[in-house]
């Protein structure tokens, strides 16, 4: 018999680490709130909301853990309050990739033999994409020998 409930998309179990962030940064949103004196006022939860850029019932979610905050969220909280997080470092960028040069960069090489491939002599195997912008293939060619 299936469960009760809502139709659609099951959620998926939280993660430990997902866990411990959603305390974590339930606790520091009950420390904010003491230090600005809102912990009993509606209203100021309201504004608290309205800071992080959150409905009402998001930030009682995050309060209450039942809910993990996004990235952008916890970034807003970070730059508007000072929190921050054990395992999150929002001023780090990751390092910029160094661009091959000219002698590090693989080189595709011409092949005289290449001419005398004919297009039933290839056989695309296996195609994947990589990125938005590529594609791996895995082909077959037999060489006329």
């Amino acid at each position: 018999m299936p469960e009760k409930g809502k139709p659609g998309r099951k959620k998926r179990p939280r993660t430990t680490a997902e866990k411990l962030l959603m305390a974590e940064f339930s606790a520091k949103l009950y420390a904010i709130l003491d230090e600005k004196g809102w912990v009993k006022q509606k209203s100021g939860k309201e504004r608290a909301a309205r800071a992080l850029g959150v409905s009402r019932a998001s930030f009682y979610n995050y309060l209450n853990r039942l809910d993990l905050a996004s990235f952008e969220v916890l970034k807003r909280a970070h730059d508007r309050w000072g929190m921050n997080f054990a395992h999150i470092d929002f001023g780090a960028k990751a390092p910029p990739q160094p661009t091959p040069t000219e002698e590090d960069a693989p080189r595709q090489y011409v092949l005289p033999f290449i001419k005398s491939v004919r297009e039933n002599d290839i056989e695309i195997v296996q195609t994947k994409p990589v990125r938005p912008d590529t594609l791996q293939l895995t082909v077959n060619i037999r060489f006329a020998g």
